[in-house]
């Protein structure tokens, strides 16, 4: 099993607070999730974030994950929101950047509202330290 160290980015660069998270809709539209921009149950998160490990196929250390072929992580991530299972639709490493990762998860179900709802990835045995996002 690979090392994994996850690692959520956030707005104020700190690592705590508000998670540097994308909402996509079901229609396509795309925002930054914040407390004026929340969320709903079955919008995407493109959650972005670092240390998830070795991914499939490789892509060499500095150089740019590729276009054309998703490279995918080898060990699964999981992610919980507002401490619940969230569907996980991609995890690797974000076409087009290098050292950059991508987790996809739809928001499910039964998440409480509110303005700094709990996201958390988990992947090789090891979590990240909790961020935030607004979820109405």
């Amino acid at each position: 099993m690979e090392t994994a160290n996850p690692a959520v980015f956030t707005q104020n660069e700190t690592g705590q607070g508000a998670g540097a998270i994308i909402g996509i809709q079901p229609d396509g539209n795309e925002f930054l999730v914040t407390p004026a921009q929340p969320a709903s149950v079955g919008d995407i998160l493109s959650i972005y974030c670092s240390g998830l490990g070795a991914v499939s196929p490789a892509v060499p250390d500095g150089a740019a994950a590729p276009l054309s072929t998703l490279s995918r992580t080898v060990n699964p991530v999981t992610v919980t929101i507002g401490g619940i299972s969230a569907q996980v639709q991609f995890a690797g490493l974000a076409p087009g950047y290098a050292g950059l990762y991508q987790v996809n998860a739809y928001v499910p179900q039964g998440v409480a509202a509110g303005g700094a709802v709990p996201v958390i990835l988990t992947t090789a045995g090891v979590s990240s330290s909790p961020v935030t996002a607004a979820i109405q």
